[in-house]
C-alpha cells in the first residue's frame, strides 16, 4: 500500500497518534526519563542492634552523587548515624546496597535515614553542589516491646528522577 493511500484510509483520529509514534522513533534512546527505586532494609541482631541497609535499583544504567541524612537512629538519650556520601553507578535491573549501618536502639526510639541522589559531579575533588535528582525518605517509629523489625521500609519507593 502507499503511503498516501494509507493515510487516506486511516481515521482521522488516528493520525496525531502516529504523528507522535513517529517523533518519539527520533528520540535518542537516552531521552526517556530514568527511574529509580529505594528501599530500607532493616534486620534485627543480638543486644538491640537494628542493622539498616538502603538498596536502590533503576530502569536505565545511571550515575549519581548519594549522600545520606536524616537524624539516624535515635531512642531517649542517644543517637547513632553514619551519613555518608559517594558517587554511584546502577546498572538497569540490577538491586545495589550503597549504604549500610548498624546502630544499638533501645526502644522506645525512632529511624530516620534520608538518600538523596545528585547529579554526578564534574570532578570527584569538587565541593560545589550539583542539582538533586530525587530524594527517598524512610521514617519509623520503634515501639518498646518491638522483638522484630516489621517490613515496612522495605517497600519500594520509586521515583523519576529530575532533568539535571
Amino acid at each position: 500500500m502507499l503511503p498516501a493511500t494509507l493515510f487516506r484510509s486511516l481515521s482521522p483520529r488516528a493520525v496525531p497518534g502516529l504523528v507522535a509514534l513517529g517523533l518519539a522513533a527520533l528520540l535518542p534512546a537516552g531521552a526517556q526519563a530514568t527511574g529509580v527505586c529505594a528501599w530500607l532494609v532493616e534486620t534485627n541482631a543480638p543486644e538491640d542492634v537494628h542493622e539498616l541497609a538502603v538498596w536502590l535499583e533503576a530502569d536505565q544504567d545511571v550515575e549519581f552523587f548519594y549522600q545520606i541524612a536524616g537524624e539516624g537512629v535515635s531512642s531517649e538519650g542517644s543517637r547513632s548515624h553514619s551519613p555518608g556520601s559517594g558517587t554511584y553507578s546502577l546498572t538497569a535491573g540490577h538491586a545495589e546496597k550503597p549504604w549500610g549501618f548498624g546502630a544499638t536502639l533501645s526502644p522506645p526510639g525512632d529511624i530516620d535515614i534520608v538518600i538523596e541522589l545528585h547529579k554526578k559531579p564534574a570532578s570527584i575533588f569538587s565541593d560545589e553542589p550539583t542539582p538533586l535528582l530525587a530524594s527517598f525518605s524512610f521514617h519509623r517509629h520503634v515501639p518498646e516491646g518491638e522483638a522484630k523489625a516489621p517490613p515496612i521500609l522495605a517497600a519500594k519507593q520509586c521515583q523519576t528522577l529530575a532533568a539535571d
